[in-house]
């Protein structure tokens, strides 16, 4: 009798077991085909960007964001989906597009701490490559107020990227768009009439020694941008001047 029960506890084990790794190839190859099918998508996303077909883009890089979605909390998918959206904003001026893919973004970009340590690069890059876009595309339209949280949230992206970046060709990329992003940032703030925060803004420049990594003639635009201030004095437009290594514009 106990060693009809031995059999029938190993035969039911044996049945659990075989069950499990049933279900674990299942969801294995089913994972392998959501990966596939986003990578397609993208693919196919990226022909029609290139063809100027902005509606076909639209369609191939939302319908790859939603696999994204479906397979959980897969952040950089997530993030390269949305930035592949950006670009469609940005070559269409889609402002509504802009703002929906900018909230998204944002959100992401709170939660990029989850995110493996390893993925920490990829993951930044792909959502301050977003919010720059969508931010341009707000802006654009007047709507300073979205534009400036997409640009800060950018900057400080940015600021991290070439903080840990070695001083190569990809420090200098992430300084262009980390200039780019301040000033931008600056812009909005003065558009609000927040001056206060627009000269923060700019000044920021003196943090984690990205002066080193800005083109000379981003730091003459950015020199005149500050100064453009209202209510900004000669002192400090001169000393802005002096920390980026140009002359101000002469008045």
């Amino acid at each position: 009798m106990l060693n009809r029960q031995n059999k029938s506890s190993i035969f039911l084990l044996s049945l659990i077991l075989g069950l499990s790794f049933y279900l674990c190839a299942c969801t294995s190859e089913q994972s392998r085909q959501q990966i596939e099918g986003w990578h397609q998508l993208r693919a196919t996303g990226k022909v029609s960007l290139d063809k100027q077909d902005y509606s076909g883009a639209e369609k191939s890089f939302k319908a790859a964001l939603k696999i994204a979605d479906d397979m959980g909390f897969q952040p950089i998918r997530e993030a390269v989906s949305l930035a592949d959206l950006s670009r469609v904003c940005l070559a269409t001026d889609n402002v509504s597009l802009a703002a929906t893919v900018s909230a998204r973004a944002l959100t992401l970009a709170h939660k990029r701490f989850q995110a493996r340590k390893k993925q920490t690069d990829e993951l930044q890059s792909a959502l301050a490559q977003c919010l720059y876009n969508t931010a341009a595309v707000l802006a654009k339209a007047k709507r300073y107020d979205q534009s400036a949280i997409s640009y800060r949230e950018a900057r400080n992206m940015f600021v991290d990227l070439y903080a840990r970046s070695p001083v190569n060709t990809s420090d200098l990329l992430v300084g262009f768009y980390l200039a780019q992003t301040i000033d931008n940032l600056g812009i909005s703030y003065k558009e609000l009439g927040q001056l206060k925060e627009a000269r923060q803004a700019y000044l920021s420049v003196e943090d984690n020694r990205i002066v080193e990594g800005i083109p000379y003639f981003l730091k003459v635009k950015l020199v005149n941008d500050y100064c453009q201030i209202p209510d900004t004095s000669k002192e400090d437009k001169q000393k802005y001047a002096a920390i980026l290594g140009c002359m101000p514009p002469q008045t």
